[in-house]
């Protein structure tokens, strides 16, 4: 048995089945289709059309393509302000690409999962239209990959946490500032986990990374705050894309 094999594949299961609740959350159905057709998902509204008098026809039947990314606790690196800040990416096939360009109603649907403990949730979806994919390749954020087999894009991602505190740093701090005594030590150690959000006023950052622009760019990214954590009480609809 591949166990790599199974373990990629029960992952993207677990993404999946996360896109489909949500849906089902907010009323639309959603199956999952039995081949790779470039399609992953595909959702309908039969029961909003029994239900609802808003006319959503134009938009079903909805394809996802579904890509996941599990991060483990040695992606993590020291962003600004002691947050913890996670660098990966995701590989998409020219085909698959072209598949959604032909189908109007698609997305691209990214999951990633973060270690427990660093963040208010540990799982994250934002989503690509269909029709902002040649946007993204002109705009340089799908980076064609020439080491891939097939043609193919890499989308690189950039998410930082909220500001963490450690325990042992901040009980550190207490004892040298005179602030605690042992019974103080004992009792923090016992209530606080080991890593836990700072009281301040700062949002998480989700960023994708494009090549620089001009003659002779660096080789380093740029990151942009151009999605966020799609809302799919909004679905069928999607925000538009702002790539200044």
């Amino acid at each position: 048995m591949n166990s790599d094999f199974f373990d990629k594949l029960y992952r993207g299961y677990s993404a999946e089945n996360f896109i489909t609740a949500q849906l089902f959350e907010y009323g639309f159905e959603a199956f999952r289709l039995p081949a790779d057709f470039g399609i992953d998902l595909v959702a309908t509204n039969q029961f909003k059309k029994l239900k609802s008098k808003k006319n959503y026809d134009n938009s079903f039947p909805f394809g996802f393509q579904v890509k996941s990314y599990r991060l483990q606790q040695q992606h993590t690196l020291k962003g600004p302000n002691d947050r913890k800040e996670y660098q990966f990416f995701y590989s998409i096939t020219r085909e698959n690409l072209e598949i959604l360009q032909e189908y109007p109603n698609s997305a691209l649907a990214f999951v990633f999962m973060i270690p427990f403990g660093y963040s208010i949730k540990n799982i994250y979806v934002f989503c690509i239209h269909s029709t902002e994919i040649d946007n993204m390749i002109e705009k340089q954020f799908f980076i064609e990959d020439f080491t891939s087999k097939k043609p193919s894009y890499n989308l690189n991602v950039c998410f930082r946490t909220f500001p963490h505190e450690n325990r042992e740093n901040l009980i550190s701090e207490m004892v040298n500032k005179n602030l605690i005594d042992q019974y103080g030590v004992k009792f923090l150690k016992d209530k606080l986990p080991e890593h836990f959000p700072k009281n301040w006023k700062a949002k998480e950052g989700l960023y994708l990374c494009r090549k620089h622009y001009g003659k002779n760019p660096p080789n380093s990214l740029v990151n942009r705050a151009i999605v966020t954590n799609y809302d799919f009480s909004k679905f069928p609809d999607f925000p538009k894309i702002s790539y200044t």
